[in-house]
């Protein structure tokens, strides 16, 4: 296989690999329960499985048929899209829905919860999703106009906007990996001392706002050692930190220095537990019958949007308690798990061959599918950590095949008139 057309794929499996592991020794704690064996096979053959599913994929052998070119105007459609799409979204938010930047994390959580927006609202808040999609283009076409370069990366901050309404971490967390990885891809940063700094900025200033995040939430919850992020944080029942490590956090005098290393501590404890939280569930359905869901785990967005318009009638909170621990994050493969069980196995191979696919698709110059291919690398590297295919990240594949679907329909349109 040839390096160029390959290799994202394997470094985005086998670097996320490595980063999780990096993390895990890093991190001062120990596993509490022992490793089941029936969990570390799923993931391992997971893993293998995907891997199979890529290679025997044949690769194409067709070339470019006149695909449409995502040239400077489209992206100026693309941007003016989004932009009106987040100031319908704002609308929606401040003015009918009452949030404020006033309001405390949980009340902007209750205003959300209280009412449901409508169809148009809907719409424009899944095309907010299409932010990261100008700079892609931009970078591929080599553009180098300033004025669009500057507002195609200003777009990756309009997602920090609701994140901080809401109180979420993904927020400011998902926009940056995903422009690093689009970075990385051009080759506009690279490994060097001075592009490493930058990352480490970059990472210190998502910690800082993290933090900011987190004590926003818990700011009612917590005392002056913040013990409810830390040593009675509900996540240390599987990965129990070392009490050296709160030690020096409780006697750390300087309050902002207290949030960093508090900051620090859950963000590196939020990307190593997934995998243990997944332990935890294969063992609870090793003593329970598990009914497995086919999807509506994993894509639970989808059934909630068909549920409100009649289409079906799924038991959502059913399906969601399908998580014996809630809402915490059980790797990709736990939602493999409970949609398919060991069937998955199947599943991961045809995701598999699916991804082979795009990467033919963009290798023959269908440039329709880039962004889908960026963010199945995005996915791929935090397999140990989320499952982005499930959530917000179910509004980004929404968006990814809707750009696919439109740009196909003007091809052939274009096609057709020639």
């Amino acid at each position: 296989m040839a390096k160029s057309k390959h290799f994202a794929f394997f470094i985005s499996l086998f670097g996320g690999i490595f980063i999780w592991f990096f993390i895990f020794i890093l991190f001062p704690a120990k596993i509490i329960s022992p490793f089941a064996k029936e969990s570390f096979w799923f993931i391992f053959l997971s893993y293998v499985f995907l891997i199979l599913g890529y290679v025997f994929f044949p690769n194409t052998k067709t070339h470019n048929k006149g695909f449409v070119i995502i040239g400077k105007r489209f992206i100026h459609i693309i941007i003016v899209i989004t932009l009106m799409s987040y100031l319908i979204r704002f609308i929606d938010l401040f003015i009918f829905r009452k949030v404020s930047f006033s309001n405390d994390v949980w009340q902007n959580r209750a205003l959300l919860g209280e009412t449901k927006p409508n169809f148009i609202f809907t719409v424009c808040a899944v095309l907010t999703y299409l932010y990261f999609i100008p700079i892609i283009f931009v970078l591929k076409n080599k553009i180098t106009e300033k004025k669009i370069i500057i507002i195609s990366l200003l777009l990756f901050l309009l997602p920090f906007i609701e994140g901080f309404i809401r109180g979420s971490r993904n927020a400011s967390f998902t926009p940056v990996i995903l422009l690093l990885i689009v970075l990385l891809y051009f080759k506009k940063i690279f490994f060097t001392m001075k592009h490493i700094l930058l990352i480490i900025s970059i990472i210190t200033i998502l910690f800082t706002i993290a933090t900011s995040i987190i004590m926003k939430r818990e700011a009612s919850e917590t005392d002056d050692n913040y013990s409810s992020l830390t040593t009675d944080f509900f996540l240390n029942e599987f990965l129990e930190p070392s009490p050296v490590l709160f030690e020096v956090i409780h006697s750390t005098n300087n309050n902002n220095i207290k949030k960093m290393l508090v900051s620090g501590f859950q963000i590196a404890q939020y990307y190593v537990h997934g995998v243990f939280e997944f332990d935890n569930l294969v063992k609870y359905y090793q003593k329970t019958p598990i009914k497995h869901q086919y999807g509506k785990f994993t894509f639970s967005i989808i059934n909630k949007f068909t549920n409100k318009y009649k289409l079906t009638d799924s038991n959502l909170k059913e399906v969601q308690l399908m998580n014996p621990r809630g809402s915490t994050f059980v790797t990709f493969f736990g939602g493999l798990y409970i949609d398919f069980g060991w069937l998955g196995l199947i599943m991961i191979f045809l995701y598999g061959c699916f991804q082979k696919n795009i990467v033919n698709k963009v290798t023959v110059g269908n440039n329709s599918y880039l962004p889908l291919f960026f963010f199945l690398l995005f996915c791929n590297f935090f397999m140990l950590t989320f499952n982005f295919l499930k959530g917000m990240g179910t509004y980004i594949l929404v968006v990814c095949f809707a750009f696919i679907f439109s740009l196909s329909l003007l091809n052939k349109l274009l096609l057709k008139n020639k």
